[in-house]
C-alpha cells in the first residue's frame, strides 16, 4: 500500500516539475534589465499539465507514473533547446506547437476518466 502511495506522491511531482519547467521556460532575458515573463509561453506550457493533473488523482498510479514521466521529459528536452541552448528566440514555434501536440496527445486519459464507473 505504501508503494501506491509513493507512485501517488511522484505523479503529483510531476505536476509540478511541469509548473516550474513552464515558468522557466516563460522567464526570457530583458536587455540587462532583468527578466520579462511570456505569458503565452507559460500558458501553452502549463496546457498538458491541466489536463494530467485532472487524470492523475483517478487512473491507476503506475501506467499515470509513465505518462507523466513521458510527458515531463519531452516538454524538458524542448524547453532546453528553445530557451537554454536556443537562447529564448522562440522565432520557430516549437514551445508552443510541443505542448500543444502533448495537450492533444493526453485527451485519451481524459476519455480513460469520463468512462469510468465510480
Amino acid at each position: 500500500m505504501e508503494t501506491h502511495a509513493n507512485l501517488r506522491s511522484a505523479a503529483y511531482g510531476v505536476i509540478v516539475a511541469g509548473l516550474l519547467l513552464s515558468f522557466l521556460s516563460s522567464a526570457v532575458p530583458f536587455y540587462s534589465a532583468g527578466y520579462k515573463l511570456l505569458y503565452r509561453v507559460m500558458l501553452a506550457g502549463l496546457l498538458p499539465y491541466l489536463i494530467y493533473a485532472i487524470a492523475a488523482p483517478l487512473l491507476r498510479a503506475g501506467p499515470i507514473l509513465a505518462v507523466g514521466l513521458a510527458l515531463l521529459g519531452v516538454h524538458s528536452w524542448v524547453v532546453i533547446r528553445e530557451r537554454f541552448v536556443g537562447g529564448a528566440d522562440y522565432s520557430d514555434g516549437m514551445i508552443y506547437y510541443v505542448p500543444s501536440l502533448l495537450a492533444l496527445a493526453l485527451v485519451p486519459l481524459l476519455v480513460m476518466v469520463l468512462r469510468k464507473s465510480y
